[in-house]
């Protein structure tokens, strides 16, 4: 059997304190990492949270002192690391952009980085209420090819999960995988619970659904991550509290899973 083990790591995340949450986080991914976990997933924004306040100040390049620490911790465990941060926008000369027509200068970036390299980002394309004052919105939507197993990873960031066609997409694009890292709040776990499964069963696919714990000003955050199969079957869930869960992903079963019945060649895009 090849199989991978993932891990979420289910985590509290204090507002605007990047070096804290980093720390904390790498600190749960260490646990994850004791327990034999390959492929860690983290929440959304999980290094500031939501910090709208000191968006400028807390934004980073892809270059920057977050993904430089994810990567060594990646390089010296051997790992994939997957997540989302806000990322500075690098853009030449602000002020030749009227504020009419000057989009946010952040991006909610998803990225996965592999054995110590980036391999690959991706910007939320589907942004919720707020977000779209402070990020610019990205425009691609494909999976992250790793070197592992050979394997593509369909990252989705929280939001995007509402609609079918961003995992769908992926999905076409050759997806193995489909992970996604949120910040849900208390009112909407149960839409969120049931559209991850759901992502999963109609793109038959096995999905990594992490989210946060913890509460901040905006909202209280239950947490209620898992691990589903390609059927929806839970191979591993967490509750409310912070917590790293694993799940050994059966590639073999997947890629069978995959093969059951013809349902992404029966699509009628002539009508839909």
């Amino acid at each position: 059997m090849t199989s991978i083990i993932a891990a979420c790591i289910q985590m509290n995340i204090s507002p605007c304190s990047k070096h804290e949450n980093l720390d904390h986080a790498l600190s749960l991914a260490e646990e994850a990492i004791s327990k034999e976990a390959e492929l860690l997933v983290f929440p959304e924004v999980f290094s500031t949270g939501f910090c709208y306040e000191r968006i400028e100040e807390v934004a980073e390049t892809v270059s920057g002192p977050t993904i430089e620490a994810l990567s060594d911790f990646s390089r010296e465990y051997g790992c994939i690391l997957a997540g989302s941060m806000i990322e500075k926008r690098e853009i030449k000369d602000k002020g030749a952009i009227s504020p009419e027509k000057r989009a946010p200068y952040q991006y909610n970036l998803g990225f996965c980085i592999e054995s110590g390299k980036l391999a690959g980002i991706r910007r939320k394309v589907q942004l919720y209420g707020p977000e779209k004052k402070y990020f610019a919105s990205g425009d691609s939507i494909a999976p992250i090819r790793l070197q592992k197993y050979s394997l593509s990873l369909g990252l989705i960031v929280c939001n995007e999960l509402r609609y079918p066609e961003v995992a769908r997409k992926m999905t076409l694009d050759g997806a193995d995988l489909l992970v996604s890292a949120a910040e849900i709040p208390d009112f909407y776990i149960y839409p969120w619970r049931i559209m991850s499964i759901s992502r999963a069963i109609e793109n038959q696919l096995p999905h990594i659904a992490c989210n946060r714990v913890g509460k901040d000003r905006y909202s209280t955050y239950p947490g209620s991550s898992f691990i589903t199969d390609g059927w929806g079957r839970i191979l591993a869930k967490a509750g409310k509290e912070e917590c790293v869960i694993l799940g050994e992903i059966d590639l073999d079963e997947a890629r069978k899973i995959r093969q059951t019945g013809s349902i992404l060649e029966d699509r009628r895009p002539d009508l839909y």
